[in-house]
């Protein structure tokens, strides 16, 4: 028997799908369909995997006939496991939860640390204003301290999350009613409370009219930490409202599985090549074309072409912009002359530049 079918075989004799083995090989279930349909070809990692699962040697698995063998012991175990499981509510086996539990909170925490360090810069701007040279250089230590802290867990949890999902491309949702309402809950009371704590630093700003310029510097720091703990609220309780939605969390990482394999396939292949690896049905799904002429095929490369340089200009725009944003607020902030207590104000404006800037191109540059 071929890998194909010994795969197919023992997947079926222990009833799991393959979203299941997905699950437990750590790909995406695109992978497994293509293994089965004998379009690619598992590598050596996820070979002994699957002999560990199946309990079966790799030559058996590979070039045997695991359906000539009796069950060993372990594999019947294994069946029976699931047989009884079958009917048992799904399982957080990834980690899934604990993952996002932990993301949310390095994200909130992150941007939080930023704007406190901006919150307290402002806040010792005055006391270090007119005395030493040294003084005002030590007012800075602040803002670098919040900088660092919050870009460390930034960077920390974006490539923790991006590990996670090239670990786990396939997440089963586990998550009950109950769950969902208190989630839900959660995140009414973060937004609400978010909410009234930038309103309130606001109302502490606007008493500062007719005020000396410390007042008014101090009152800003205040208003400045309000805002920081509110986006840090608010952020949290998005990412953990979102987490929920893991159907999209599935479908987002198999688009990107997807595309990634389509895109490398278009570029290494012909449309010959193409027609002769893959049936024109296959081609037909996967380009998103009506018939596998080479018109169409070439139609789609040139469709796929036109989204990568949309995503490599928008990225580099958006690169320069920021890179011009924070030119602008260092100036503002160590130029005597542009000397700002709102030079932050640079990196948001910048941001919302970004988004401007990722509409204009979409909306100039189609797919078609």
């Amino acid at each position: 028997m071929s890998f194909r079918d010994n795969l197919q075989y023992l997947r079926a004799s222990q009833s799991m799908t393959q979203e299941q083995l997905a699950m437990l090989l750590g790909v995406s279930r695109q992978s497994v369909t293509k293994w089965e349909a004998e379009r690619s070809y598992p590598e050596m990692d996820k070979l002994l995997k699957l002999c560990q699962i199946f309990d079966v040697t790799l030559d058996d698995l590979v070039q045997g006939d695991v359906t000539q063998k009796a069950a060993t012991p372990v594999a019947q175990a294994k069946a029976a496991a699931l047989r009884a499981s079958a009917g048992a509510p799904p399982q957080d086996v990834c980690g899934y939860d604990e993952h996002m539990r932990v993301f949310a909170r390095k994200i909130a925490m992150g941007v939080s640390a930023i704007l406190l360090g901006v919150a307290l810069l402002m806040a010792v701007m005055g006391w270090a204003e007119g005395h030493s040279p040294s003084s005002e250089a030590l007012s800075l230590i602040p803002l670098f301290i919040g900088i660092v802290a919050g870009l460390a867990l930034l960077l920390a949890g974006g490539m923790r999350h991006a590990d996670f999902q090239r670990a786990h491309p396939f997440i089963q949702d586990f998550y009950t009613a109950e769950d969902r309402q208190r989630t839900q809950r959660l995140f009414a009371i973060l937004l609400v409370t978010g909410v009234a704590l930038i309103f309130a630093g606001i109302v502490i700003m606007a008493l500062s009219d007719g005020a000396s310029e410390l007042i008014q510097l101090e009152l800003a720091a205040v208003m400045m930490a309000f805002i920081a703990v509110a986006a840090g609220l608010i952020i949290y309780g998005s990412i953990m409202l979102s987490r929920l939605n893991v159907a999209n969390y599935n479908q987002a990482r198999e688009m990107a599985l997807a595309e990634g394999d389509l895109w490398e396939g278009l570029q290494s292949m012909d449309a010959a090549t193409l027609r002769s690896t893959y049936t024109n049905e296959q081609i037909c799904t996967m380009l998103g074309v009506s018939e596998a002429t080479d018109d169409e095929i070439e139609r789609a490369r040139s469709r796929l072409s036109r989204k990568h340089r949309k995503g490599q200009i928008t990225g580099s725009l958006c690169g320069i912009i920021m890179l011009i944003a924070t030119i602008a607020g260092l100036v503002m902030l160590f130029v005597p002359e542009y000397h700002s207590a709102y030079f932050w104000l640079a990196w948001p404006i910048g941001g919302i530049l970004c988004g401007i800037t990722c509409l204009s191109v979409n909306a100039f540059m189609g797919d078609d």
